[in-house]
Order: C-alpha cells, then sequence, then structure tokens
C-alpha cells in the first residue's frame, strides 16, 4: 500500500474578509477531491496566515477551524508583508507536511494547477 503525503495549502491574509468563505470552499473542494483519489493524506491542511488584518479576517478563520476539520490559522502580531506570511507559514507548514503549496487568498492564480 502506497502512503499517500500530507499537503498544507498555505494562503497568506491581509484584509481578506470578503474573498475568505469563497476561498475555503474551493480550496477544500480541491483537498477533498485529492483525498477521495487518494492523492494526498485525510490529514492535509489549508493554513492560513493572518497578517495583520484590520478587518474580521482573523475571527473568520477562528470561525472555520471550528467548523472544518482541514483549516487551521496563525495569526502574526502584526503585518510584516506577503512574503514574511508566507515564510511563516511554511516554517510552520514544514514540520508536518510532505509537500507543500502556496496561493494568495483571492484565488487569481489557477486553483486547478493544485491537481497536477
Amino acid at each position: 500500500m502506497v502512503k499517500c503525503g500530507l499537503l498544507t495549502i498555505i494562503v497568506p491574509c491581509y484584509n481578506e474578509e470578503a474573498v475568505l468563505p469563497e476561498t475555503v470552499k474551493k480550496l477544500g473542494t480541491i483537498l477533498e477531491n485529492l483525498i477521495k483519489e487518494g492523492k494526498i493524506d485525510p490529514a492535509s491542511k489549508l493554513l492560513f496566515v493572518n497578517d495583520g488584518s484590520q478587518d474580521r479576517t482573523w475571527q473568520l478563520i477562528v470561525d472555520f477551524e471550528k467548523n472544518f476539520d482541514f483549516v487551521t490559522g496563525i495569526k502574526l502580531s502584526r503585518n510584516f508583508g506577503h512574503q514574511n506570511a508566507l515564510l511563516a507559514g511554511m516554517t510552520t507548514a514544514v514540520e508536518y507536511s510532505d509537500t507543500v503549496i502556496t496561493i494568495d487568498a483571492d484565488l487569481q492564480d489557477d486553483v486547478t494547477a493544485i491537481y497536477e
């Protein structure tokens, strides 16, 4: 039996309250599909990194963590910038992940590329 790897998708967030519900929906569907296909470990996660948002971004992440097993988040103490938020997420995820993918919360990149 081949063991599938644990995937963490890191999503840096700065004032993303307007897009987060759709982001969780789309990326959650991708995780579910990959798990069903046996391509990733069922413990795979979306890791949202709140980069000092001034809106309700962090509260949404906390709510998603309560409602979805595949969502987790970390909160930075202030805004450190996009690249530092990515680095914080990768530094966290490398401890437990076999594969890490990063994507912006607005999903302007092609999310279907995750399947590859």
